[in-house]
């Protein structure tokens, strides 16, 4: 867009100064202009005093303003009181040290809303008591720091979240749907936290499938820590083994109760890799190219036709299944915010898209790989997203099946 200078006005009304005039001595005229000039003074004075007193009565009426009577913010008493001394008491309050009590399906947890990333606008909210009618309740004016909230959901879901259980006796589990939180806060935080209580959006999580087969290794073992999320369901996929070889090995005496930092001892060599033989076949047998299993909850890299790395990832869950067919990765961002209908997710990591919406991306959320998870995106560990983002070039090809 172009700017068109505007031509610059000259210091001076007109093209020039005026010629001075000459003086001369006119007693009459002179004596004629006194008394005007005593009246405009004497009116002008009049004039500033009138001001004076206008400003004076604004002041004393606005100073003498009060709430009306039965008036509370946050459960903050201020009906009746001047503005001024309503203000003072709203701006005291320490808003950041109030609780707020998280529930779900009977169980409690409580954060105040400093730790949630919420902030009290006061300057609204006394706008608010202002204007209210006697006898009203007025919930705070809410700010929210979004990417301090996701790290406070994220860090609560370690005591939120119950692994769902394999076996003999399957037990489904619940997960706290971090992306969801924070779009009914991102849509409306004042509503969200009216009453000081929070409902938690908890994700039904079913056990996982029985293990097709037990992998066969040399005797070797591996000694896996446990990290926070994990499940014996998702390490015995990690490593290609049955849960039940990994309860037996270690003496488990119920493989739910795992702990971070717990040492397992793995019936196996390493980390399983699928084989060409268990993989499914390269879109292409020249360049690069990736495929998505949603039956297996895997992803795979082929180079040239060959398989050069895969791991487990979490697709779309039964209402939101992630899109199957041939696509290409069309555009690739180091971290953009997401969003849809019920959820928001800022700065999501290493993000390809391949259709529309849908993309490949690091995850800090979860940590439930090898089961759907997601709102059709294909998550993955964030690392592992990382040497994805690093190796894929936009317009690589993409199978979902």
């Amino acid at each position: 867009m172009s700017i068109q200078a505007r031509p610059i006005r000259p210091l001076y009304p007109h093209s020039e100064p005026r010629r001075p005039v000459a003086r001369r001595a006119n007693a009459a005229h002179s004596r004629r202009a006194i008394p005007w000039l005593l009246i405009g003074g004497a009116l002008a004075i009049a004039g500033g005093l009138l001001l004076t007193l206008l400003a004076g009565a604004v002041y004393l009426a606005s100073d003498g303003e009060t709430i009306a009577a039965g008036v509370s913010v946050g459960g903050i008493a201020i009906g009746g009181q001047p503005v001024g001394h309503a203000q003072q008491r709203l701006f005291s309050e320490d808003w950041a040290a109030r609780p707020v009590t998280l529930v779900d399906s009977g169980r409690e947890w409580t954060l105040t809303l400093g730790a949630l990333g919420v902030r009290v606008d006061t300057a609204s909210t006394l706008v608010d008591a202002r204007r209210a009618p006697a006898g009203s309740s007025i919930t705070p004016r809410y700010t929210i720091d979004l990417n301090q909230t996701q790290q406070a959901l994220v860090a609560l879901s370690q005591q939120t979240n119950v692994a769902a259980v394999a076996g003999d006796a399957p037990k489904s589990g619940r997960a706290l749907e971090v992306p969801v939180m924070l779009n009914r806060l991102y849509q409306n935080v004042q509503g969200e936290l009216a009453d000081g209580r929070l409902e938690l959006a908890m994700i039904e999580v079913a056990p996982p499938a029985p293990e097709p087969k037990t992998v066969e290794h040399s005797g070797a073992t591996t000694v896996h820590i446990v990290e926070r999320g994990q499940e014996l369901g998702l390490i015995a996929r990690q490593y290609g083994v049955d849960v039940q070889a990994i309860v037996a090995l270690n003496g488990l005496a119920d493989p739910d109760l795992l702990y971070v930092g717990q040492e397992l001892v793995i019936p196996a060599a390493g980390i399983y890799q699928p084989g060409a033989a268990d993989a499914p076949p390269a879109p292409t047998s020249a360049g690069k190219s990736i495929v998505v299993s949603t039956g297996q909850q895997r992803i795979y890299a082929y180079e040239n036709g060959q398989l050069v790395r895969s791991d487990l990832v979490s697709t779309g869950l039964p209402d939101t299944p992630t899109v199957l067919g041939d696509y290409k990765v069309y555009v690739k961002h180091v971290a953009t915010d997401m969003s849809g209908p019920d959820y928001y997710l800022p700065q999501v990591p290493y993000t390809m898209y391949f259709y529309q919406g849908y993309g490949i991306h690091g995850t800090y959320w979860h940590n439930s790989f090898g089961r759907p998870m997601s709102h059709g995106c294909v998550n993955l560990p964030t690392g592992e997203a990382q040497w994805f983002f690093n190796w894929a070039e936009v317009g690589t090809p993409v199978r979902v099946i």
